[in-house]
């Protein structure tokens, strides 16, 4: 039944988005952030919808007369254009060159929906929606990822949406740190009582998912986030009394376990990670920093189980936490491969098992576990200052609207919109410091949308301008022409 229902709505919404495409945007925001193919459990469980929608977009761009097919040249989008080109020369040079293309394939698909935001999206009513479609998307694993943490008492870890982006618990975290401050946006934006106090409790659920989550990098991006959302509210005494209610809330409803993951005390360590490490690498040392811990030689069966235990109870001083040393072994290894290869880096799927044995041998592979180190192995020195410099200026962008808008009651909406998008960015910058998600569809989206809201604003401002002068022109007219009384012969 739902495979049925979902095929009728997406292939019953083509039409529609051959007559206005600014609809295939919207739907392929919600069929990438929600994935709810991945909801069903029948042949549209695989099928892939999105292109279908991606089509039908493009040709009804290409057929109509009223789109220009142009990508609007800022500094931001200039710096963003470059940066892909400079992934497609780091792909052709990659170690891994296969996996390179695969994931540069990946990589360009986000980045051509990216651009047809930037074609169709213009004014404020679409570009409220596509914000709204975003913020619902990824908010419903939040609200149904915070029930599920009350229900079970937090006991269990709350996972994203299989098979996409954020399917883990770090990246889900992330991304729900990011849509975060849109549902604050549409909670201070609408007027009925009851909708207010429905986004009120999914703010909270979103909140209890992210601590569900267990996921640290996560919290501090939560962390950091509400410390800027609480520095830029002009309300600063109900935003703390939101605080208060929401978080210490989230925490009193977590388990022991909890806390255990959280603090920087020895935990419950993640005992299969050493199984498995010790498998593939058995009598090896994992950790180059630890040399006074080594695994036993055993094969790698599971009844090393309990030497194991008795390892990290032993050697509990030393080893603080596998996966922050993980971490590190990543970040080593990306400082390594920019070493070597400052300009070109190493490529799509650099952090594999290959190219950690080159540089860092007798190191189990690991994840890149930073969006900045991802970037500096990946696409060198080069591509990261690109990077950087294309979140910067777009941030820029965000600080212009919210500055010119703050105090104008027509663009208000803008400058409150600007300034979520901007707190969801440095919950995104926050969090990223230990989760490596760089290449994740969402900022990209967050870093158009505030280009996007500017051009309106600035165009809004433009006709309001030339709006006045056309009626400063007939008031004066109108003034001289009865001081001055043309007579008719």
């Amino acid at each position: 039944m739902r495979d049925l229902l979902l095929t009728l709505i997406v292939f019953g919404s083509l039409p529609l988005i051959f007559v206005r495409p600014h609809y295939g945007v919207y739907m392929w925001a919600w069929l990438t952030y929600m994935t709810p193919h991945r909801l069903t459990w029948g042949f549209a469980y695989d099928f892939r919808f999105n292109y279908f929608v991606a089509i039908v977009t493009l040709i009804a761009i290409i057929k109509s007369k009223d789109i220009k097919i142009r990508v609007p040249m800022t500094i931001p989008t200039i710096f963003w254009l470059f940066f892909i080109l400079w992934t497609l020369v780091t792909t052709y040079n990659a170690f891994e060159y296969s996996s390179a293309w695969a994931e540069w394939d990946r990589f360009l698909k986000i980045q051509i929906m990216v651009i047809v935001t930037y074609i169709i999206i213009k004014d404020k009513k679409q570009i409220i929606i596509l914000a709204g479609v975003i913020a619902f998307s990824i908010g419903f694993f939040g609200f149904k990822g915070g029930l599920f943490t009350l229900v079970k008492g937090g006991y269990f870890r709350v996972m994203g949406p299989e098979y996409s982006f954020i399917s883990d618990n770090n990246t889900f975290a992330l991304a729900l740190n990011m849509t975060l401050p849109l549902s604050l946006y549409f909670l201070q934006a609408v007027k009925n009582p009851f909708v207010r106090l429905g986004l009120l409790l999914h703010s909270f659920l979103c909140v209890l998912a992210i601590f569900g989550s267990y996921s640290r990098g996560g919290l501090v991006g939560l962390l950091g986030m509400g410390t800027v959302f609480w520095f830029l509210s002009k309300k600063k005494f109900v935003s703390t009394l939101i605080i208060l209610l929401i978080v210490p809330s989230a925490v009193l409803l977590m388990p022991e376990k909890w806390m255990q993951r959280v603090t920087p005390m020895i935990e419950s360590l993640n005992i299969q990670f050493l199984v498995d490490a010790v498998a593939f690498n058995p009598g090896n040392m994992i950790y180059k920093e630890l040399p006074e811990i080594r695994l036993p030689d055993s094969g790698g069966s599971v009844q090393m189980l309990e030497e194991v235990h008795t390892l990290i109870k032993k050697d509990a001083e030393i080893l603080q936490d596998l996966s922050v040393l993980g971490r590190f072994d990543a970040w080593q290894l990306s400082k390594a491969v920019a070493a070597d290869r400052p300009f070109l880096g190493g490529g799509f799927g650099t952090f594999s098992q290959g190219v950690f044995d080159h540089y860092t041998p007798g190191v189990y592979r690991h994840d890149a576990h930073s969006i900045y180190f991802e970037v500096l192995g990946e696409q060198g020195y080069f591509g990261l200052l690109l990077w950087v410099l294309m979140h910067l200026t777009s941030l820029n962008y965000g600080r212009w609207t919210i500055m010119r808008c703050r105090k104008d009651p027509e663009l208000q909406w803008a400058s409150v919109l600007a300034k979520m998008l901007i707190i969801g960015l440095l919950g995104y910058y926050f969090a990223g410091i230990s989760l490596g998600l760089a290449y994740y569809d969402l900022p990209y989206h967050y870093l158009s949308l505030l280009v996007l809201i500017r051009l309106h604003v600035r165009r809004h401002l433009k006709i309001r301008l030339e709006t006045e002068m056309n009626l400063r022109k007939k008031s004066s007219a109108f003034r001289v022409s009865h001081v001055f009384p043309v007579r008719q012969v």
